[in-house]
């Protein structure tokens, strides 16, 4: 995700990065309200709706397999650029010490919000001090910094010890039908296997990183089709172009089979059956999500005008601060008498909007945080 210098020709993959990080955001507004929430959730609306429930299921499955994508995508040129060495010391700059900082000191807040919000006796520096790192440790949103760092080093020694990885000639490969249904099969496999052991949705951790055991493969696996995807020279004017007409049906049509199966009776008492099925479509649903969005973002969104360059400059330091604003946000608003409707409106614009606005003053001004953010 920090990366955010592109060709011309990719402007479209910067402006769905910015968009992917609005839907983030949007996510976890609708878990406040939504009907069959994790009990754990940070704040949790006296009211809630199944709407919101459709919305989260369907938000959830694409946003991070993308954004795991675009930072595969974007790796190539700055490791030729820089060199394994200098390159990793840069991930290390611009994403390890905000991955540090963010697990250690902005996280415990964030997970002080789920005692705060239902009134436990217990100040931060208690909770800090002990629960936070027994039964209520967590990264937050800063998860996804530490997995991304990982597979940056991976990538790092590969590109160092691997002479026919840095051989890797660019080319113009279309991928033909069979090496997508490929992709959407290996993953599923792999991820099945997972969960015979674990629940579809559990987060798990190791303190060194947290992460959801089932997709643990789509991490691996988009970051890796990333990188592909960058030396096969897809989405460039003679590379491989997704057709918005092909892609959208296919989208709309796993999405609901998707959100269908998942909502359905069977998913009351899942067996490793239900769960394998829910996990084919989930990797059905991502990889056409990616597909359609980018087709839609490079026939509709390719501008590189002010306001997507703000969105896109911006997107890192949102997607950082955006925690901060909208879980107390969500607990102000709890005894508001409004529609829960309008309060998820209301939450996503206003922490949407001052998280961008504080990156955009704060995260890219200040010396030493510009260079990170």
């Amino acid at each position: 995700m920090p990366e955010t210098t592109v060709s011309a020709r990719n402007h479209a993959l910067d402006n769905l990065r910015a968009v992917v990080v609005f839907l983030v955001v949007a996510l976890h507004a609708f878990i406040t309200y939504m009907e069959f929430a994790p009990s754990w959730w940070y704040v949790l609306d006296n009211h809630r709706s199944i709407l919101f429930t459709y919305m989260v299921l369907l938000i959830d499955v694409p946003i991070m397999q993308i954004m795991f994508f675009l930072a595969g995508y974007f790796v190539w040129p700055s490791l030729v650029k820089r060199g394994p060495a200098l390159f990793f010391r840069d991930k290390i700059r611009r994403i390890g010490i905000p991955w540090a900082f963010g697990v250690l000191i902005l996280a415990p807040p964030t997970a002080y919000m789920i005692y705060y919000s239902r009134q436990v006796p217990m100040s931060l520096w208690t909770f800090w001090q002990t629960d936070f790192w027994g039964k209520a440790y967590q990264q937050s949103v800063y998860w996804y910094l530490g997995v991304l760092l990982a597979l940056f080093a991976v990538t790092a020694i590969l590109f160092s010890a691997s002479r026919s990885f840095v051989a890797w000639p660019p080319g113009v490969r279309r991928p033909a039908w069979w090496q997508h249904g490929l992709f959407i099969l290996l993953l599923s496999a792999t991820s099945t296997m997972i969960a015979t052991r674990y629940e579809l949705d559990l987060w798990s951790n190791n303190y060194l990183f947290a992460y959801q055991p089932v997709r643990i493969p789509n991490y691996v696996g988009y970051f890796a089709l990333g990188i592909f995807a960058c030396r096969s020279g897809w989405f460039t004017d003679a590379g491989f172009q997704p057709r918005l007409r092909l892609w959208m049906p296919i989208w709309v049509l796993s999405g609901s089979a998707y959100l269908m199966w998942r909502m359905g009776p069977q998913a009351a008492a899942p067996d490793i059956g239900f769960k394998a099925m829910a996990i084919l479509l989930f990797n059905l649903f991502c990889l056409t999500s990616l597909f359609a969005m980018i087709a839609l973002f490079r026939q509709d969104i390719a501008g590189n005008g002010r306001f997507w360059r703000y969105l896109a400059r911006n997107s890192y330091g949102t997607y950082y601060l955006h925690p901060l604003i909208l879980y107390p946000l969500a607990l102000v608003f709890v005894p508001w008498p409004l529609s829960i409707f309008l309060k998820a409106a209301i939450l996503i614009m206003v922490s949407y909007g001052i998280s961008l606005m504080v990156s955009d003053l704060v995260l890219t001004r200040l010396p030493g945080l510009k260079r990170i953010f």
